[in-house]
């Protein structure tokens, strides 16, 4: 997928949470695995990544160590050592000739087995990272956190920010969740790597948020649904004798329709060609995609379980 993306405006990252398989576990054959995933992200031209509570087992200088080896930018506002910043709070990066500025934030509480490692609380963090922030076209923060704090994030910073990607627990691969009242969404992370998600983005001419173009094509999809259900009721209200089951069709009908109504407003509203538009796509990893051979090869010396997948 990736490879088909080259060549095009392309800015991958990575919310963190990716190296260990939990917080406080780790020798070193475990090292081992973490680095070559690092090092896997880091051919996949992976520019960021937010530090996650299960990236620090091996310890802070391990994680910059591997970090550096895969060219994958580290950052987290929150996380410190010894009383100071271990890692950049944000960094900018270019693509497509538009300016992206990344905020990294850790989850807060305490980081087990690590003398001196301690996480700030993440609004506050995150508040100073955005301040010190220069002029952008996009604002993305890779939260590694809960989907609860990751959407509290997002409230809070709505007016600042345009995505929170969160990755502190699996959610699958929803779609994005826009915050109330305000621009930003909240995008929720897959699962062991075994989901990619893509986000295309549009940025038009057009001032305030972005308008999800995939939750447009769920509603159509929605709509055909509701249509058939709506089909169905009406027969089964034709054909009914009862007056009790009558009245409970029609009451069901009704608040069908007015289900309807709603997913109408969404589908019939106006895209202009001015508009900033996204929309997020999500390829599983399963049987259907073919396999890496040399990669899986890679994989299978650290993960021997692998070998009966496709």
């Amino acid at each position: 997928m990736l490879d088909g993306l080259k060549g095009g405006p392309l800015l991958v990252l990575d919310s963190g949470n990716a190296l260990f398989r939990a917080s406080g576990v780790s020798d070193d054959a475990m090292k081992q695995r973490a680095r070559f995933v690092m090092d896997v992200m880091g051919r996949l031209g992976t520019r960021a990544m937010a530090v996650g509570i299960r990236d620090l087992p091996g310890g802070v200088d391990f994680l910059k160590q591997v970090g550096t080896a895969a060219g994958v930018k580290l950052l987290s506002a929150n996380l410190k050592q010894d009383g100071k910043p271990a890692f950049d709070a944000s960094a900018t990066f270019t693509a497509g000739g538009v300016t992206v500025a990344v905020v990294g934030l850790t989850a807060p509480g305490p980081v087990p087995d690590l003398h001196g490692v301690t996480v700030d609380p993440t609004l506050s963090a995150a508040k100073a990272a955005l301040k010190k922030l220069g002029k952008r076209d996009l604002t993305i923060i890779l939260a590694a956190t809960s989907y609860a704090d990751s959407l509290q994030l997002a409230q809070e910073l709505k007016s600042q920010v345009d995505f929170v990607i969160q990755s502190g627990e699996f959610r699958g691969s929803q779609p994005p969740q826009k915050v109330e009242g305000g621009n930003a969404y909240v995008l929720a992370s897959a699962q062991k790597g075994q989901a990619l998600s893509k986000l295309e983005l549009s940025f038009g001419s057009g001032a305030g948020g972005f308008v999800d173009l995939s939750a447009i094509e769920r509603d159509k999809q929605q709509l055909t649904f509701v249509d058939a259900q709506l089909k169905t009721l009406d027969g089964r209200i034709a054909a009914a004798k009862d007056s009790a089951g009558t009245k409970d069709l029609v009451a069901t009908r009704d608040l069908l329709r007015e289900r309807r109504k709603a997913l109408q407003r969404t589908v019939d509203q106006e895209v202009s060609g001015t508009a900033k538009t996204m929309k997020q796509s999500w390829v599983v990893l399963g049987a259907d995609v073919r396999d890496d051979d040399a990669l899986k090869a890679e994989v299978l010396k650290y993960e021997p379980t692998y070998a009966g997948a496709h």
